[in-house]
């Protein structure tokens, strides 16, 4: 990604601030799902973010997914 392009998205999140409580719950919540995903990813676990957000959100277990995945 270039200089130009960092630029002009930060000019557009500036725009946007102050974030409302809900938005700001809801980057929250992006962010944990986000981070939990690749940080998991990373060490080999084969969740999807998708499957990675259910456990996380609603604390299920995944069929056929491994137990560690789930940890």
């Amino acid at each position: 990604m270039n200089t130009e392009r960092l630029t002009r998205k930060f000019k557009e999140l500036q725009k946007t601030r102050p974030l409302s409580r809900a938005a700001a719950a809801n980057l929250e919540e992006w962010l944990r799902v986000e981070l939990t995903y690749t940080s998991n990813a990373i060490e080999g676990n084969t969740l999807t973010r998708a499957e990675t957000a259910i456990v996380l959100e609603k604390g299920l277990t995944i069929a056929g997914k491994p137990l560690k995945d789930h940890g």
